[in-house]
């Protein structure tokens, strides 16, 4: 873990408040699930950095880029940065999805698609075919960034208002797929997104008797293990006994038997 001074290349836009922010390089080797704290070297309206998941990164680390929806003054700082305008990156920190599991089912809710893209690129990388993808959003425009997605996975949309794809919740079309036979006993979901969401698909994983892991969204203060402000209760021996967890040391991603209720 190094702090290290970028600068911005470019912010695209994704629609619905979202965009990408590229960042220069060097972006050191990153796994999925893996993020970085944020913040800008100019102008920083608040006074702790931002964590995000590391969104894409070029095969030579001269690139990478985060995905962000500008929902406050933090990211929204972060969104006004111009190419050349320079960022502190902190990173990469905490504990990324497994990569022994060879044919993952991904569950993402909005932004919490952001470990996903780099997930795939790594599994294709490894020979992989294409992982399943199931993609939730309020509607059509909630669903930012998976055209970033195209020939890495195989992609299935679930929108609150049936404008683009399934109409339901992205658990539903879970459900769906799993009585279809293309989600099967045994398969491993790895699951990103609102806090609401993951807790209605690791319940639906339990019944459906599939491992699952989760990316959690907890806030942080510092991003490596000093403020004690992500800790969240849990269960399991990889915990010693212990009742509590850092999320920025220990996750962010968990195994859903992991956390305590």
């Amino acid at each position: 873990m190094q702090t290290r001074l970028h600068h911005a290349r470019a912010v695209r836009d994704l629609g619905g408040a979202c965009f990408a922010l590229e960042v220069q390089g060097p972006i050191p080797p990153t796994q999925a699930g893996q993020f970085y704290m944020l913040r800008t070297a100019e102008r920083w309206p608040v006074l702790l950095p931002r964590p995000f998941s590391l969104y894409d990164r070029s095969d030579d680390g001269s690139r990478g880029s985060f995905l962000i929806k500008a929902i406050g003054p933090g990211t929204r700082a972060l969104s006004a940065l111009r190419p050349g305008e320079a960022l502190h990156l902190t990173g990469p920190l905490g504990q990324p999805f497994s990569q022994e599991v060879a044919d993952p089912v991904c569950v993402a809710g909005g932004i919490g698609l952001a470990p996903f893209l780099l997930l795939g690129r790594q599994l294709r990388a490894r020979g992989r075919r294409p992982f399943r993808l199931l993609l939730g959003g309020r509607n059509r425009q909630a669903l930012a960034g998976m055209d970033d997605l195209a020939g890495l996975c195989d992609l299935h949309t679930a929108t609150d208002d049936g404008s683009h794809g399934f109409h339901g919740m992205v658990t539903a079309l879970l459900e769906q797929l799993a009585s279809q036979g293309a989600v099967r006993p045994g398969d491993t979901v790895f699951c990103c997104g609102p806090d609401p969401m993951m807790h209605a698909t690791a319940r639906l994983c339990d019944k459906l008797r599939l491992r699952c892991f989760l990316s959690l969204e907890t806030y942080m203060a510092c991003g490596y293990g000093v403020c004690n402000g992500c800790s969240v209760r849990v269960q399991g021996e990889r915990f010693h006994g212990w009742p509590y967890s850092k999320t920025c040391l220990e996750g962010p991603v968990y195994e859903a038997c992991e956390l305590a209720e």
